[in-house]
């Protein structure tokens, strides 16, 4: 009967007869898209999940396929979380008694309604948020275990956060198990808490004996295994904390969300119960609209409803996203990125410094390049270097052959067997190089950019009758074409200019508007060849935003004012902001877009005009890639005939 009943219970029944998609189609499109991130990771924990279950120890093992489809088909419907170990471990243990697609449901009510939003994001902020909790009721109801934590002072949540993702699936032998999820879909988290205060009862005399602090973290880390009697541990949770209820719990969870987010450095606005109020899953209804709205459908009933929902996550999804590559710069390169300093400013005198801080960007650094492969030295003159090799130019006179000097020693090399690095405001990091380093894009293409997509996909208006594309880069390419359209003529000199005579690399020219504009024709032009999604091109476009770029037009740095980089990331978001028309066409007027807090966001952007940037735009594209592997033979043979037949003045 259980299977029943807890589709009842819980309400994935209902959720199931409710949904205009079914269980099939969610499977059939999420195995077409290939924008599902989560695949390559839930693939590697298909057989970590439960390896002593004959269910899932093998490839060939029943339950095997049945999750992948069930992880893949929740990772499609709530794109915002993805994929995470939790739900892999609930997922299995729900099909070991439940069918495939009852199972799935029931993780969608599980996600949806009996555990607050955020519990599974990449934040984990839900599950953060009652790790707090379950420490303030410890003080309530458990003092003289709140005490011992204290006095020996551990740390609780790094034991019980793992009981609470799993809710309890991981941790309890199985019997135990059904008898909490009984209660748990039921009356949903509460159960948790209530669980937990009940084991933590019952070992309490056992702990307060401990002798010391590794005594007691083994103990409190055996206590679920320890777990035999149900109607035992049952019985103490309700003696104990009984009287906790629904109300209590949500009072308490909004208190120390707040706190939390206040730690994390979170400054918006928006209500600090929204991110722990709705999970936000894939749109899949076709929504009506009228003649007026053939373009972009009106406002429905769930779009006002999900009004400032989940802002303040995304931005707590931005800045984890930015501290993990601040932290990959500082152990990968720590000479080079020695920054202490990672709070974002967000006074509006570094909101109107920033044009200032672009064009006073220093360029007094002498020119240096890396060399891209093995060049060896066979005559006196010659510069002998390795793959990755910086290399300081000395003379780039000749077209196929510059004189340059590494360790001491000068000689001339291959133009083309180095590539010319951008410096002027910082030194080059191999941690941002992601030719060398290529843990640099998983984080940056991984994790950074979803990050910003999400921020742009907050609002973004869903088209309907027509069927049109609806895509934060479609809207990206109008903006950046209205905002130079006025003066459009003579942006395209200058751009022509810049390509013919090298100005972008040597002279102050083009604006961020400008900058902006040719960024985004060039991914098109590259990425339109290869068949590429706009999901590429976005990232794409932000790798090329994180790279050096060219300043504006003005006199030299000013010395009052700090070294900044010509990094324009951080200006390209306030570049699309400012182009009104554009921006109400595409977002809804509660979208982050129109709201006063994309200046938030330029401030998070800002932190990571911090480190050195060396990215290809085209890392994600097939044929580009294959080409890049080949060795570089253009151009080789003029400069070896230039060589032979004239003399060279290496100090020239």
């Amino acid at each position: 009967m259980r299977p029943q009943l807890w589709m009842r219970l819980s309400g994935a029944l209902q959720k199931k007869r409710n949904s205009e998609l079914s269980y099939r189609e969610i499977v059939k499109d999420s195995a077409n898209d290939e924008t599902v991130a989560a695949k390559q990771q839930i693939e590697k924990d298909l057989l970590r999940t439960m390896p002593s279950n004959a269910c899932f120890a093998h490839v060939s093992s029943v339950g095997v396929p049945r999750l992948r489809r069930v992880l893949r088909a929740l990772a499609w419907l709530y794109p915002e979380i993805g994929y995470c170990q939790g739900t892999g471990m609930v997922a299995a243990c729900l099909l070991l008694f439940l069918e495939e697609e009852d199972a799935f449901w029931m993780m969608c009510a599980i996600i949806e309604d009996l555990l607050p939003a955020s519990y599974f994001s990449t934040t984990l902020l839900g599950v953060q948020t009652d790790q707090r909790l379950l420490r303030h009721l410890i003080v309530q109801y458990l003092p003289r275990l709140d005490r011992l934590l204290q006095e020996h002072d551990i740390e609780l949540s790094l034991i019980t956060l793992h009981w609470f993702l799993t809710a309890f699936a991981s941790v309890v032998h199985i019997r135990l198990l059904l008898r909490l999820w009984d209660l748990f879909f039921y009356e949903g988290s509460l159960v948790l808490f209530q669980t937990t205060l009940g084991m933590l009862r019952l070992k309490e005399e056992e702990l307060i004996q401990s002798e010391n602090s590794a005594s007691i973290f083994n103990t409190l880390s055996d206590i679920p295994s320890q777990m035999e009697d149900a109607d035992l541990l049952l019985g103490e949770a309700m003696r104990l904390a009984g009287s906790l209820t629904d109300v209590a719990v949500e009072s308490q969870r909004r208190k120390h969300l707040a706190y939390l987010l206040a730690d994390q450095g979170q400054l918006l606005g928006a209500s600090p119960t929204a991110s722990l109020s709705q999970v936000v899953r894939r749109r899949t209804q076709r929504r009506k609209s009228g003649i007026t709205s053939l373009l972009f459908g009106e406002d429905d009933l769930e779009a006002l409803k999900a009004k400032n929902i989940k802002q303040t996550e995304l931005v707590a999804d931005l800045r984890e996203a930015i501290l993990r590559v601040a932290r990959h710069f500082q152990c990968t390169d720590p000479k080079n990125c020695s920054v202490q300093e990672l709070s974002p400013d967000y006074s509006m005198e570094s909101h109107q410094r920033d044009h200032e801080n672009y064009v006073a960007c220093s360029r007094g650094h002498p020119r240096r390049a890396k060399a891209l492969l093995d060049f060896e030295r066979h005559d006196d003159d010659e510069l002998g270097f390795r793959k990755n090799d910086i290399i300081t130019i000395v003379s780039q006179k000749d077209e196929h052959c510059w004189v340059g000097e590494l360790n001491g020693l000068r000689g001339w090399f291959p133009a083309k067997f180095v590539e010319v690095l951008d410096e002027r405001s910082k030194e080059y990091s191999i941690a941002g190089d992601d030719s060398v380093t290529e843990g640099v894009t998983d984080l940056v293409r991984g994790t950074l950019c979803p990050a910003l997509k999400a921020l742009f996909e907050h609002g973004l208006k869903k088209p309907s009758l027509l069927g049109g594309a609806c895509h934060p880069w479609l809207f990206i390419e109008e903006a950046a074409g209205r905002e130079v359209e006025r003066d459009f003529d003579s942006v395209y000199s200058r751009l022509v200019l810049c390509k013919t005579y090298r100005l972008d690399e040597d002279g102050k020219v083009l604006t961020p508007e400008e900058l902006l504009y040719r960024a985004v024709q060039s991914v098109n032009v590259t990425h339109d060849a290869a068949h590429a999604q706009m999901d590429v091109k976005l990232r794409s476009l932000i790798c090329v935003g994180l790279n050096p770029q060219d300043p504006l037009p003005g006199a030299a740095p000013d010395p009052a004012l700090p070294v900044a980089s010509e990094q324009v990331l951080h200006l390209w978001l306030e570049v699309l902001c400012s182009s009104l028309p554009t921006v109400e066409k595409w977002y809804q007027p509660w979208s982050f877009l129109r709201s006063p807090g994309w200046v938030q966001i330029k401030c998070e952007l800002r932190v990571l005009c911090c480190f050195a940037f060396s990215l290809s735009q085209d890392w994600e594209l097939p044929a580009k890639r294959e080409e890049e592997k080949q060795p570089l033979k253009e151009g080789v043979q003029d400069m070896l005939v230039k060589h032979h037949l004239f003399s060279w003045d290496i100090d020239g």
